[in-house]
């Protein structure tokens, strides 16, 4: 395996670390009788296959371009952001669920066994953090990696709270109740990720861009008449594309060259856009800025 690039090999430590944090805390948790270093084990686990699924596709990322892929495989960093996140909104129900039913009958606890477990998972989970933390910005898929980590060191922090007031105050049912918080943390932390990876995934406009302000800039450009089907969508967390139908005046080729580059130069200053297609028109038409999805049968019949 190539782990030449740091955030590769950072990746493997993490899944390493990760692996050693499940098992300790699966094993903890049934020895101590504790369902929150259960739960936070669950999470742990979870975490290890969303982090195995960010080093491959990491790796895939540098893949390149070829005559089936022409766009290369960046993509991939989206499809794992997607599946991280979904893992853990239903890890979080899940959960939820098992300690609702904790809260009417509460476990004796091994507060003891429980605090050092939970020490030995905060420790690691917290390098983990330190190796990603510089990468976190670099895509999706890291911060997706970045976020599982984050939330499983809070999580553990949490989990020594909570044995050491039981350990003080004998209040067993707090175990369930951490549990429950545990489980709502790993859903609220989640849940911006996945509508993100999802919108990304359904070709929907990158987060901070209007399209119509999009349209109203292309339309004042110099030497822009009109503009329609425009399409603006993500590749990736930072490739950002667009294609669009330019109306201008019947003019030689030469010259809609410079119009196209210079308005290809201000689109990606004002709006980050790195791959503007634009199809230009002499005559006006009467068509829609936003364009419908077509699929013609062999009747030659429009469906919709």
């Amino acid at each position: 395996m190539d782990i030449k690039r740091p955030i590769h090999r950072k990746l493997l430590y993490s899944i390493l670390l990760n692996g050693l944090i499940t098992v300790t805390e699966l094993a903890g948790g049934i020895f101590s009788n504790s369902f929150a270093l259960i739960s936070d084990a669950l999470h742990n686990f979870s975490d290890f296959i969303a982090l195995i699924i960010s080093f491959i596709a990491a790796k895939m990322m540098y893949w390149e371009s070829n005559e089936r892929k022409s766009y290369g495989y960046s993509r991939i960093e989206i499809l794992a952001a997607f599946i991280n996140s979904a893992a853990l909104v239903l890890i979080g129900a899940y959960i939820i669920y098992e300690a609702f039913s904790r809260l009417s009958s509460p476990q004796t606890i091994n507060s003891r066994l429980m605090v050092i477990i939970a020490s030995i998972g905060f420790g690691a989970n917290l390098l983990s953090v330190i190796l990603l933390r510089p990468h976190r910005s670099e895509s999706l898929n890291v911060k997706s990696a970045f976020l599982h980590l984050t939330t499983d060191a809070l999580e553990s922090a949490a989990v020594i709270i909570t044995a050491l007031l039981i350990s003080i105050f004998n209040l067993h049912i707090l175990d369930a109740i951490i549990s429950i918080a545990i489980g709502i943390l790993v859903i609220k932390s989640s849940w911006d990720l996945l509508l993100e990876s999802v919108n990304i995934l359904v070709e929907g406009s990158p987060k901070g861009i209007n399209l119509n302000e999009v349209a109203e800039f292309i339309r004042g450009f110099p030497g822009v008449k009109g503009v329609h089907h425009l399409h603006i969508w993500s590749l990736s967390t930072n490739f950002k594309a667009m294609s669009a139908h330019i109306v201008v005046d019947d003019m030689q080729l030469s010259r809609t060259t410079e119009i196209t580059a210079t308005l290809d130069d201000q689109l990606s200053d004002r709006f980050g856009i790195d791959h503007p297609t634009f199809q230009l028109e002499a005559d006006p038409c009467e068509e829609a800025l936003i364009s419908h999805y077509r699929d013609r049968n062999s009747h030659g019949k429009v469906s919709r």
